[in-house]
């Protein structure tokens, strides 16, 4: 029988070069769609999570005369600071959830965190939660009365709120993203929204810059919220955070603050 010769050619070293950088170049083409697909799902989750805190905020609420949890040691004084890491709004309304603390986990915390120079990692506290209540308006406890004028107008409230007062559920801010602040070095209050600082712009300047507002980058330059009327969504950071501080007492402070102030104070702004 005649032998059948094959002509077994290997690749060569330049053809090997090709097919790398092809892969590569497919490589670099696809990762960034992956990864924002990745972030999309993350979005998604975190608003489902403010959807479902949101709910256990209307159970808190229908439990107790229609009033809403303190931001912090809820029945407790001002000077017990002992107790904030456990008595805080978020601990005292996931029994409403079975002590699920993993829905107030936003997904796109993981691991070591840097926001607005802040370092931090995630953790089910007052501190490091990640999600933050509009305490200032609707749980100011334990402060007491208390007075704001901004921009001609003077906001405000008592230690405690209704949720029968609120004008508009579908503007009334309850929850949303949050990133703490650097106090003597370590990062503290992820848990509240605080209206009196709650400008997010860097370049602004304030004599308060402790970016209390929405967190508005962690989600693909998207902050997440939820609503007193039950929705939740995502937003643009300049259609929820005041441009400049309430605290500085600006006419420009007043914008978006009729997503913050349930009584509407300055009106449809």
């Amino acid at each position: 029988m005649q032998s059948v010769s094959r002509d077994r050619r290997a690749f060569t070293l330049i053809e090997l070069l090709v097919v790398i950088a092809i892969i590569a170049i497919l490589a670099a083409l696809l990762l960034p769609v992956l990864s924002r697909a990745k972030a999309k799902g993350q979005r998604t989750v975190c608003l489902s999570n403010l959807r479902q805190i949101g709910v256990f905020m209307q159970c808190y609420t229908d439990d107790y005369l229609n009033i809403f949890p303190a931001h912090r040691n809820q029945n407790l004084p001002i000077g017990d600071d002992t107790t904030i890491l456990t008595n805080w709004w978020g601990a005292n309304i996931v029994t409403y959830g079975n002590g699920k603390s993993n829905l107030f986990h936003d997904p796109a915390i993981a691991g070591h965190m840097l926001e607005n120079g802040t370092p931090w990692e995630w953790g089910f506290d007052c501190n490091l939660v990640g999600y933050g209540y509009n305490g200032y308006f609707l749980g100011h406890h334990p402060y007491g009365p208390w007075t704001l004028p901004v921009g001609g107008f003077e906001f405000s409230g008592d230690d405690t709120f209704k949720r029968s007062n609120i004008r508009s559920p579908s503007d009334s801010l309850v929850i949303g993203d949050k990133e703490p602040y650097l106090d003597g070095g370590v990062p503290v209050w992820s848990c509240s929204l605080w209206w009196q600082d709650a400008c997010m712009d860097p370049n602004v300047v304030s004599g308060w810059k402790d970016y209390e507002g929405v967190e508005p980058n962690r989600h693909l330059g998207m902050a997440v919220m939820s609503f007193n009327d039950g929705h939740s969504e995502w937003r643009k950071s300049d259609l929820i955070n005041p441009p400049a501080n309430p605290n500085d007492g600006s006419v420009k402070a007043l914008i978006n603050s009729r997503y913050w102030d349930p009584l509407q104070t300055a009106g449809p702004r």
